[in-house]
């Protein structure tokens, strides 16, 4: 009996070297695995870098990086060069992948239109007014495997993609100035006189976002205090007209904190009739230079800016009034 417990317990030992040895070969397997995704984790994220990097400086470049502009607006985006500084961006020492510049050959830049409602980015060879964002795609073969080289695979292809945009304001932040602006006279450059007063074509003139009354106190409130909500394109304003002297007197006060000129961001409406109900149709960079707040001339003097960036704004307009949303990153 004891004989027979000795040869059995040799032959389990001989089984127990063979089951080590496969379990090395798993263990050794799965380290190598493991050394494999996370290297193709780690390219992963630097394709994704330079990919972002470009895109969000493609989407800049598609307008001038000098803002404001008084005149002479670009007719439309400038798409070669947001493909030349998209490319320029992700091919740049900072954003190496696996240790390498990505060429040319590693991207695929792209612009068009990004449709923010429904998230879909349509490619536009021709450059239309109604471009809007870059798209680049960075690929780079990895040949630099252990675990795949099993099954024959030398090397594998990750990629990453990422969308920039920047395009005109379909909102813009609170503290906004009171004053709205007939569509007729947003023209890049050209002086703007808004009297307050009721004439047959007015030029601009008071309103307030409901449910805030459309009178002095409201007016006041938003020039003084920066209280005006948030606007949207679309929102409907409570227009009204009227030289009341103390709101006057508050825009004038406003006026000497900017010795240079006041850049305020207004809504446009569509009507010359300033004692109505109207929707907001876009924004519009005005440099305010002068308030007249006594005499018979009561009113306003300002410029028409060409094209001017606001840090508050939300992108996702396609009217052009010169208010731009900063660059954003959408996918």
């Amino acid at each position: 009996m004891r004989e027979k417990m000795r040869n059995f317990f040799k032959e389990l030992g001989g089984a127990g070297t063979a089951v080590a040895g496969l379990c090395m070969m798993v263990i050794l397997g799965v380290a190598a695995l493991v050394v494999d995704i996370g290297h193709l984790a780690t390219v992963k994220g630097e394709l994704q870098r330079a990919a972002d990097a470009g895109s969000m400086a493609g989407a800049r470049a598609l307008w001038p990086t000098a803002l404001p502009i008084f005149t002479n607006p670009p007719a439309g985006p400038d798409c070669v060069s947001a493909k030349g500084l998209a490319l320029s961006t992700a091919t740049s020492v900072n954003n190496q992948v696996d240790g390498e510049v990505l060429t040319a050959a590693n991207l695929t830049i792209e612009v068009g239109n990004y449709d923010y409602a429904t998230r879909v980015f349509t490619p536009k060879s021709d450059c239309p007014l109604t471009t809007n964002a870059v798209k680049v795609r960075a690929q780079k073969d990895v040949n630099t495997i252990f675990f795949a080289s099993i099954w024959n695979l030398t090397s594998m292809k990750p990629a990453a993609t990422a969308t920039g945009t920047m395009s005109f304001a379909k909102a813009v932040g609170k503290g906004t100035a009171p004053i709205a602006i007939n569509k007729v006279f947003v023209v890049p450059g050209t002086q703007v006189f808004i009297s307050f007063e009721q004439d047959a074509m007015q030029t601009g003139g008071w309103f307030a976002d409901p449910p805030d009354k459309a009178n002095a106190a409201t007016f006041k409130d938003y020039i003084v205090n920066d209280s005006c909500p948030p606007l949207h394109v679309g929102d409907i304003l409570k227009l009204q007209n009227g030289q009341d002297a103390s709101v006057m007197k508050a825009l004038k006060d406003e006026l000497q904190q900017h010795p240079g000129g006041w850049d305020t961001f207004l809504p446009v409406v569509n009507t010359p009739q300033f004692t109505q109900e109207h929707p907001i149709v876009a924004f519009v960079p005005l440099r305010i230079t002068h308030v007249q707040d006594t005499g018979n001339n009561k009113g306003l003097t300002g410029t028409v800016l060409g094209l001017s960036e606001c840090g508050a704004a939300l992108p996702g307009s396609d009217v052009n009034c010169g208010v731009l949303a900063p660059p954003k990153a959408v996918e």
